[in-house]
């Protein structure tokens, strides 16, 4: 659909359920609880780097000793030295590293202090031991390493217990307390997941073109779809007898109302400035979160989560060809943002993270890596304490002091302290970090990367 019948189709939208006063000029008609507005504004964006992105090929031990246990078990799959983007850490006791030769856009943003690393982060039932992990008397994650369990306990952080939600959207049903627009406290760029799924509310959906429409209804131009729209929204204005039926025309009408005044807003936004990467699909996604970020004074938002989904990491074959492309397009769309998000004068109230699945193995499988456990990651914004490397960098030596055997190596930080550092910058207080996160109780110590 073209922009111009796209804002034909939600006017329609807005005059065929005006009627049942669900498009009032005031959020009343979407909130639970709109008491205590904070005018200020913090947002978190999650950026999933699905498959299990090789955080060990991302940041490189680079002094001589380290390195040379880092290509000894990566073979021809290490990254060589002399290639390498030398990054130079704030703290003295950080070892010397360096970055992806793709990734050189995210060196000036680690020296500006808007970006930081953090290290060897993963799942932790509770602080194990080399010796424990190989004998096998630690509490370790179920299912250690399947993608399907370890991607959800990273969203979850339930472990070895069933969950309904994600620590997402345990955080996002605290902060929706405080918002006019509940529904729009969580948003996904990516449909639906398992770090936002199980909320009181929702999360809203929006691709990165634009506001979903219903299919079949979404035509101004078609006679039979108007009928068919307006006969919809008729059978939602029924009463129903049926709880079920009524909540669920409810929720419909909530939703047809909320994606009419979400796509009017962005249709009246001028465009950034700032280009999108061509060819980026996690640019394009970031650059609607920053679009609507730059609406949310419309919709007095002053806490926000959102999930973005990016790339196929799970490199068991062509590495050396796939991950470069995606660790390049991974910096670009950080480079991208960061920009985006200074020329919206918003660079202070956002902080990105990412997360995978798990990291990988250090040892090569001739073309490849397979599943680990310990992993890299980042953190971007102007309220990062930047320039740094947080937690601990682990050796990479086959059968070193980090490996739990297969060259897969033993995370020394918890996912639960890392989103706890995050949660306490978005708005929660320690009992509300403690209920977010349950497994938390079990580590002592978070990591400072927040201003």
């Amino acid at each position: 659909m073209t922009d111009s019948g796209r804002r034909r189709f939600l006017k329609l939208v807005c005059k065929t359920i005006a009627g049942a006063g669900l498009l009032a000029n005031t959020p009343m008609a979407f909130a639970q609880n709109t008491s205590a507005f904070d005018a200020s504004y913090r947002a978190l964006v999650c950026i999933n780097l699905q498959g299990g992105n090789d955080g060990f090929n991302m940041l490189v031990p680079s002094t001589a000793a380290e390195y040379n246990e880092y290509q000894t078990g990566r073979g021809h799959l290490a990254i060589s030295r002399d290639q390498l983007l030398p990054l130079y850490p704030t703290t003295l006791n950080s070892s010397a590293v360096g970055l992806h030769p793709q990734m050189s856009g995210l060196t000036s943003l680690f020296e500006q202090g808007q970006l930081a690393a953090i290290a060897n982060v993963g799942t932790l039932v509770q602080p194990v031991t080399t010796e424990s992990v190989r004998n096998r008397t630690a509490s370790i994650p179920a299912q250690l390493y399947s993608h399907h369990d370890q991607a959800s306990q990273w969203h979850k952080l339930n472990h070895r217990q069933s969950s309904p939600s994600g620590w997402g959207a345990r955080a996002a049903d605290i902060l929706a307390e405080q918002q006019p627009y509940r529904s729009l406290a969580s948003i996904s760029l990516s449909g639906s997941n398992d770090w936002q799924v199980g909320g009181t509310d929702q999360a809203y959906n929006i691709s990165s073109y634009g506001v979903n429409n219903y299919s079949g209804m979404d035509d101004p131009q078609s006679m039979w779809q108007q009928s068919r729209r307006d006969a919809f929204t008729r059978l939602l204005h029924l009463r129903y007898d049926n709880v079920f039926e009524q909540a669920y025309a409810d929720l419909q009408l909530r939703a047809m109302v909320l994606s009419a005044n979400v796509g009017a807003a962005l249709d009246r936004l001028s465009e950034l400035q700032t280009p999108v990467p061509a060819e980026n699909p996690l640019a394009e996604q970031l650059q609607m979160v920053a679009r609507l970020i730059a609406v949310k004074d419309e919709f007095r938002m002053s806490r926000q989560l959102f999930y973005v989904n990016f790339g196929d990491f799970d490199t068991h074959d062509d590495q050396l060809e796939n991950q470069p492309r995606l660790l390049g397009q991974l910096a670009d769309a950080l480079v991208y943002f960061n920009t985006v998000l200074h020329e919206l004068g918003e660079i202070n109230n956002v902080t990105s993270f990412t997360m995978s699945d798990f990291g990988r193995t250090v040892t090569s499988n001739g073309d490849g890596t397979d599943h680990g456990w310990g992993n890299h990651h980042w953190v971007m914004g102007g309220s990062v304490n930047g320039g740094d490397i947080y937690g601990t960098l682990p050796r990479l030596a086959i059968d070193g002091p980090d490996d739990a055997g297969n060259g897969r190596i033993i995370p020394t930080m918890a996912v639960s302290q890392y989103a706890a550092t995050l949660l306490r910058w978005v708005g929660l207080n320690d009992a509300e970090v403690q209920s977010a996160l349950p497994a938390l109780s079990n580590f002592s110590g978070e990591p400072q990367f927040m201003l």
